[in-house]
């Protein structure tokens, strides 16, 4: 029986692993975080202003908090690896659905992959940028190119689920549950590129959500079958 996607899996289940060391290693919570956001992480990412960063890192007596920061620089370290990882799934995923299908658009979507990757490791430059120059405060030209390199990745992943709707539309239910939630997520991110609010959780949210419905399809789908 032919499961095309298998060896995707298996690195999907390894970007889970990670995935579960980074959520342990990144900080739980916060004292204060931007209005709507309640992952320090995913509030890190779309943090937009000095004052914002400072709320995040420094204690009211003026003081960097450390140990924050210090969970922040490692689990940015790691997601190196994560990114690999999850760029990697991706990358294999649209090229086997190109290779299925024959439809030469699939190939786009590995493009934007890649892309997706050196976005990401922009943004970790930027981040540990900021992290490093917190006693200073000199840290404004890090975060003027955090918000693109942060968008250009998670707005590349939302665009990579955009194009592989074609390919899990025509599958079975849980396929193309799959699917609409791929244009939900685009959607929701269209919005909090518009105003960044909890939406912003709600789309990174979904992204994870959607990655690990599809590391699921990687195992259930086999060839000729309709899901």
């Amino acid at each position: 029986m032919n499961r095309p996607f298998l060896k995707a899996g298996y690195v999907g289940l390894l970007m889970i692993l990670m995935s579960l060391i980074l959520v342990i290693i990144f900080p739980a919570k916060a004292s204060k975080m931007p209005a709507g956001f309640f992952t320090p992480i995913i509030a890190f990412e779309f943090i937009e202003t000095r004052a914002e960063v400072f709320q995040l890192f420094v204690s009211t007596d003026g003081k960097v908090r450390q140990a924050m920061v210090d969970a922040m620089d490692l689990g940015n370290r790691l997601d190196y690896l994560f990114m690999l990882l999850y760029s990697m799934f991706l990358m294999m995923f649209c090229l086997k659905c190109a290779a299925v299908s024959s439809k030469k658009y699939y190939y786009i979507a590995a493009v934007i992959a890649v892309v997706v990757l050196l976005a990401d490791v922009m943004e970790n430059i930027q981040l540990m940028g900021i992290t490093a120059n917190l006693e200073t405060g000199e840290f404004k030209q890090y975060l003027a190119r955090l918000h693109w390199f942060t968008w250009i990745k998670w707005g590349g992943i939302s665009a990579i689920f955009l194009v592989l709707f074609s390919w899990f539309i025509k599958g079975g239910m849980f396929s193309k549950i799959i699917g609409i939630s791929g244009i939900l997520c685009f959607v929701s991110g269209f919005l909090a590129y518009l105003n960044r609010c909890v939406l912003n959780e709600i789309f990174s949210l979904t992204v994870a959500v959607i990655f690990l419905m599809m590391i699921v399809y990687c195992f259930k789908y086999k060839s000729y079958d309709t899901d």
